[in-house]
């Protein structure tokens, strides 16, 4: 029996080394990650007449003296032939320090990187190599960049929209404000519609807020911050006036577990329970 206990406790001692291998080379990779992030955020403000629009850590070597960095910024001049920065530096910029780690900055225009992917796309290739993208403004790149680097900032059907109180509704009635004028400021909350009826009256699903750029699912802890939450909860429930000019009315938000809707969302919740509403339509007043 003496073997068993002594072949046990090997194995045991075993996944004990992994383990802590495995949370070395996290922890490693943590540090890297947040020295980059360091370095990124300063190089947002490098050049005084432009913008980093992205920054993607590539070929990502958690382990190696060397880490690469692609920064992408828009209304920087545009060389034709190459890249327009190519440095290597330490991380350990901010100690002055001259050491390991180092990165490899390779920096450009938005807009050659562009050409570059449209019409040389084996000289891109290695850039979405083992890549994580750091830093992104949605503002400054089109879609093909943001797909190419598997940036997704809102879940397919989305529409977004605004919330009206019904004080807000009574104005546009009596044409003290124009529903216009809601629709030229930044949407507010966003609908993934789950389900609809076959007249269009009537329609529910999980909302979402704009959080860093992307459309992400509202959680149910976050509802008593939002005023149309409150609205309905007071027994005033208002309206939600969404792109394209659609209106409704709000029924009732149920909070729902739901697992599945992780595969319609950008992110799944942590418990899986998602603010879901009830909205009929109406028709907007001219």
């Amino acid at each position: 029996m003496l073997w068993i206990w002594w072949l046990v406790r090997s194995r045991l001692g075993d996944v004990a080394d992994l383990a802590q291998l495995d949370l070395k080379a996290k922890g490693g990779e943590f540090r890297l990650r947040a020295l980059l992030e360091d370095l990124v955020e300063y190089h947002k403000g490098v050049y005084p007449t432009s913008r980093l629009a992205l920054a993607v850590w590539f070929a990502k070597s958690p382990e190696g003296t060397d880490q690469n960095l692609l920064e992408l910024f828009h209304g920087l001049r545009k060389d034709p032939k190459r890249l327009v920065l190519n440095e290597r530096q330490s991380l350990l910029w901010k100690t002055g320090s001259e050491g390991p780690p180092f990165v490899n900055i390779h920096a450009t225009s938005v807009e050659y990187f562009e050409e570059q992917l449209k019409s040389n796309p084996q000289e891109v290739a290695k850039y979405f190599e083992r890549s994580e993208v750091l830093y992104f403004d949605k503002q400054l790149l089109n879609e093909d960049i943001l797909q190419a680097f598997n940036v997704f900032t809102e879940p397919s059907g989305l529409i977004k929209g605004w919330y009206l109180s019904r004080e807000v509704y009574n104005d546009v009635l009596t044409g003290r404000y124009s529903v216009m004028s809601r629709q030229q400021t930044r949407p507010e909350i966003g609908l993934v519609k789950i389900e609809e009826s076959a007249d269009f009256e009537y329609c529910r699903g999980p909302l979402n807020v704009e959080v860093s750029q992307r459309w992400l699912p509202l959680s149910a802890g976050a509802l008593s911050t939002y005023t149309f939450y409150n609205d309905l909860q007071d027994g005033r429930p208002g309206y939600f006036l969404f792109q394209g000019g659609s209106l409704y009315r709000l029924l009732k938000i149920e909070v729902k577990t739901a697992p599945e809707y992780s595969a319609r969302l950008l992110e799944k919740l942590r418990d899986d329970r998602y603010p879901e509403v009830y909205l009929r339509a109406v028709h907007p007043p001219q």
